[in-house]
């Protein structure tokens, strides 16, 4: 499985439910990622987009068994995962928020990450893959590339298999 998410420079995610920063690059790096995939969110990432994502299979977690969106949901990490097992690892993405990050972590292998060059005040953080370099190897990473200000690069990390 791949997980996705654009980090500050402390590996915030969010603030109040919203992204941290709008990048149209990352936005479209996102898009080209993970058309024609799987998409798993939790409820809170589902309910600030307000729908399944266009030309994905959006999965949505949530604890309330009441939740129907407009797409496959499940109430348990077990119960998305045997759903998840009869489709090809590599095209599963783990899009967010920080506890589905959290639940799913140890089954992803790649990370895809808008690593921005800016700190801002934030309520959700992924795990800092540059504090374990023995575990998590840089495989590939773009130029800088400068948008509202802001600069950021895409980093693609793998997880060592020792």
């Amino acid at each position: 499985m791949n997980a996705i998410a654009a980090v500050d420079e402390n590996w915030g995610i969010g603030r109040n439910g919203k992204l941290l920063v709008r990048l149209p690059g990352d936005l479209k790096h996102f898009k080209e990622k993970t058309l024609g995939k799987t998409v798993v969110m939790g409820r809170e990432t589902y309910d600030s987009i307000g729908n399944p994502l266009p030309g994905r299979e959006t999965v949505v977690l949530s604890r309330d068994p009441g939740f129907k969106p407009a797409c496959k949901a499940f109430c348990s990490l077990a119960d998305a995962l045997e759903y998840l097992g009869g489709k090809n690892s590599e095209d599963v993405f783990v899009a967010g928020g920080q506890a589905i990050y959290e639940e799913f972590f140890e089954y992803c292998d790649r990370f895809f990450i808008t690593k921005i060059f800016a700190a801002f005040e934030a309520d959700r953080h992924f795990p800092n893959l540059d504090e374990n370099p023995d575990k998590y190897a840089i495989a590939w990473s773009s130029g800088i590339v400068g948008e509202n200000s802001v600069k950021y690069q895409f980093i693609e990390y793998v997880r060592n298999k020792k």
